[in-house]
C-alpha cells in the first residue's frame, strides 16, 4: 500500500507551528504592524498609468518560493515566480510558465522501464543486492516555455529547475519539499527546456504533477551553495522570472513592485503597491474609498460579514467568500467506550449547530462540509453520503435510548451507571477561530445536556509524536488539515495507518477506525490511477464514512477577497492565490 506519512504529518506539523504564530485561516501573523496613514487622495484616474493598489492584512515573513510561510505569501510570490501549474476550478491549468499541462494524452506522463533491487522479502529497496528485477517506473515530462527570462534579463532553463530539485531534494524544511521529494525518485534535464521526473518504481501516484520544481536562478550562486545561502539571499531580494520584480519593502507598511523588463506580457500596469492593514474593517473602508483596488484577507469577517453582505448588494463593493484548503473537524477516539457507540457520535453530529457556527463567522453556511471529501472535488460523495443536519431533539433521543439520562435535573446528563458523563475536547492554544468553534460546540453540547471539558494545549506538543494525538491519549480532537486537489486518504483512513508502536507512531488515522470494507475501498482509491475506479471506490467509502462518522467535519476555513465595483477579470480559487491571472484584471 502506498505510504505518505511523513508528508502528512508535516503538513500537520505546519499548521500547528504556524497556530503557534498567531494563525488565524492558516496564515502567519507577524506582529501587528502600525496602523497605515490614510492617503489623502485617491489613485489618478488614468487606467493607463494607474498601477494596481492591493490591501493585505498578513504580511508575509519572507519572499522565497520555498520558505515554510510561503502559502502566506503566495500572491506575491506569483508576481515574481508564477507557478508552472495552478489548479483552477479544480483541476490543473498552465500559467504560461510551461507549454501545456503533462497528461498520458499528449504523451508527456508515460511509464518506463527500469530496474530494482529487491530485499529478501521480495519488496523493492535502494540497498544494492544480488536480486535485481524490471519494474514499470511513472514519468512525467515538463516543457518549459522558451521565452522566460529572469528579471535581470538571463535566459531561465530547465537546469534551473533541476538547480532547485538538487538543491532541495530529501529536505523536510518545509510540507511541500517533503512532499515533492517523496514524490520524486529523480529529476533531470532532458535539453534546455524540458525536465523530467522519475517517480518511485512501481508508484501509481495520482499527485504525479507534485513534481515539478520552481526554478531558482541557478545563474547567482556558486556550485557549491547551500540551500541556506540560497534562502538568505533570496529571501528579501528575489530574484524571479514574472511580470513584477520587487523595487522597496517598507516593512510593515507596503510593498512596491514594478513591471519586469522581462515580462511576457508587457500590456500590464507598471507599478503594483501592496498596503498592509491592521484589520479586515480598515482594509474594508479603503476599499469603499477607491483607496484600495483589490484586498484579501484569511481574517475572520464574523463582525463585519453582514456590512460586507450590505456592501456587495448595494455594488458599492465586489466581494467574493472562497474556501481555503484548511479545514477544521473533530476526532473521536474510538477506544472511548462511550464513543465506539455509533448513537453517540450521531448524538454529537446531530446537536451541533455547525451551519449556525459558519453563518456566524463568515455570513452563510456555506463553510459546512459533510464528509472528508470538499464538495468541489471530483471525488465527492453527493446524494450518496449521509448527512447530519442540526436537530437537537434527535440527539438527545438518541442520548436518552443509549441510557444517558439527567437523573439528578442539573442539566446534565449522567451515564447509565449513574455517573456525570463528561467528555474531554483537546486542541491548540492561541488559535482564534478554534477558540470559537470549541465555545460554540462546548454550548451545543450543553444544550442537549452533555458536559464538555476543554484542554488547550501548545501546538508543538499537541502534533508531536509524543502528543496526545499520536499516541491516542485523547476523546475529542479538534484541529484542522490541507486538502490537496487529489483526496489521497490512505494514510488518514488506512487500517495501516493507525498510529501505534509498530508502526512507531506514523500515520494520521488518529481515530483508530477500521472497518474491512473502508480499508478496501480507500485501498482501491488510492492504488490506481483509474478515474473512474477511483470515483467509485471514494464514494464507497464516503457512504460508510458518513456513516460511522469516526470524525466531525466542522468547517473549512474561508478567504475574503473585496474589490471595487469597477474591477473585472478577478477569478478567486480555493488552491491558486488571487494573483494568479493578473494580467487579465480589468477597470
Amino acid at each position: 500500500m502506498k505510504q505518505r506519512s511523513p508528508s502528512r504529518l508535516l503538513l500537520l506539523v505546519l499548521l500547528a507551528l504556524l497556530g503557534a504564530c498567531g494563525l488565524e485561516g492558516g496564515a502567519v501573523q507577524p506582529t501587528p504592524p502600525p496602523a497605515v496613514p490614510t492617503p489623502t487622495q485617491a489613485p489618478t484616474a488614468d487606467p493607463k498609468n494607474q498601477g494596481w493598489i492591493v490591501g493585505l492584512t498578513e504580511e508575509p515573513l519572507d519572499l522565497y518560493p520555498y520558505s515554510y510561510a510561503a502559502r502566506t505569501a503566495s500572491a506575491l510570490l506569483e508576481l515574481l515566480y508564477p507557478a508552472p501549474l495552478q489548479i483552477v476550478n479544480e483541476a490543473y491549468t498552465t500559467t504560461g510558465v510551461l507549454e501545456r499541462v503533462p497528461s498520458f494524452e499528449n504523451g508527456d506522463v508515460a511509464y518506463v522501464n527500469t530496474s530494482a533491487y529487491l530485499d529478501p522479502t521480495g519488496a523493492i529497496t535502494q540497498t544494492k543486492t544480488d536480486v535485481i528485477t524490471s519494474v514499470r517506473q511513472l514519468t512525467v515530462t515538463y516543457r518549459w516555455n522558451k521565452n522566460l527570462r529572469w528579471s535581470d534579463g538571463t535566459p531561465l532553463t530547465a537546469q534551473d529547475s533541476v538547480f532547485a530539485y538538487n538543491l532541495l531534494k530529501g529536505s523536510a524544511s518545509t510540507p511541500q519539499i517533503a512532499i515533492q521529494s517523496d514524490l520524486t525518485a529523480d529529476y533531470v534535464t532532458i535539453d534546455d527546456h524540458t525536465t523530467k521526473a522519475y517517480l518511485p518504481p512501481l508508484r501509481d501516484e495520482p499527485n504525479y504533477l507534485e513534481t515539478v520544481w520552481i526554478p531558482l536562478p541557478r545563474h547567482k550562486f556558486a556550485e557549491d551553495t547551500t540551500a541556506q545561502a540560497v534562502n538568505d539571499t533570496l529571501a528579501r531580494q528575489p530574484l524571479g522570472y514574472g511580470l513584477y520584480r520587487l523595487e522597496a519593502w517598507i516593512e510593515g507598511r507596503e510593498l512596491n513592485f514594478i513591471r519586469s523588463d522581462t515580462a511576457l506580457d508587457p500590456a500590464i500596469p507598471a507599478k503594483l503597491t501592496v498596503r498592509l492593514y491592521p484589520d479586515l474593517s480598515t482594509l474594508r473602508d479603503d476599499v469603499l474609498s477607491s483607496r484600495v483596488d483589490v484586498a484579501w484577507t484569511e481574517q475572520m469577517p464574523d463582525t463585519i460579514a453582514a456590512s460586507l453582505q450590505a456592501d456587495t448588494r448595494a455594488k458599492t463593493l465586489q466581494s467574493w467568500m472562497i474556501p481555503t484548503p484548511i479545514w477544521e473537524h473533530i476526532d473521536m477516539n474510538l477506544a472511548v467506550v462511550a464513543l465506539q457507540d455509533i448513537r453517540m457520535r450521531h448524538a454529537l453530529a446531530y446537536g451541533f449547530d455547525r451551519a449556525g457556527l459558519s453563518t456566524s463567522i463568515y455570513g452563510a453556511d456555506q463553510a459546512v462540509w459533510d464528509s472528508w471529501i470538499a464538495p468541489t472535488s471530483w471525488a465527492y460523495g453527493g446524494t450518496a453520503i449521509s448527512r447530519y443536519t442540526y436537530d437537537p431533539d434527535k440527539a438527545r433521543g438518541l442520548l436518552d435510548e443509549m441510557g444517558y439520562t439527567d437523573t439528578d435535573g442539573d442539566g446534565l446528563r449522567e451515564n447509565p451507571a449513574g455517573a456525570l458523563f463528561a467528555l474531554k475536547l483537546v486542541t491548540s492554544e492561541q488559535t482564534a477561530l478554534r477558540e470559537i468553534i470549541s465555545d460554540r460546540f462546548i454550548a451545543n453540547m450543553a444544550d442537549i445536556g452533555l458536559r464538555i471539558e476543554l484542554e488547550t494545549v501548545p501546538t508543538q506538543d499537541l502534533y508531536s509524536q509524543q502528543g496526545p494525538l499520536f499516541q491516542r491519549r485523547f476523546e475529542l480532537a479538534l484541529f484542522g488539515w490541507l486538502r490537496a486537489l487529489d483526496p489521497d486518504g490512505a494514510v488518514l483512513w488506512s487500517c495501516a495507518a493507525i498510529p501505534n508502536q509498530v508502526n512507531n507512531f506514523t500515520g494520521d488515522n488518529f481515530t483508530g477506525w477500521c472497518i474491512d470494507t473502508a480499508d478496501q475501498a480507500i485501498r482501491t482509491a488510492t492504488g490506481s490511477l483509474d478515474q473512474t475506479v477511483r470515483k467509485n471506490a471514494y464514494i464507497e467509502h464516503q457512504q460508510i464514512f458518513t456513516r460511522e462518522l469516526p470524525i466531525l467535519p466542522v468547517i473549512t476555513r474561508q478567504m475574503t477577497v473585496l474589490a471595487r465595483p469597477s474591477i473585472q477579470g478577478l477569478q478567486p480559487e480555493t488552491f491558486a492565490p488571487p494573483t494568479w491571472n493578473i494580467q487579465h484584471w480589468q477597470r
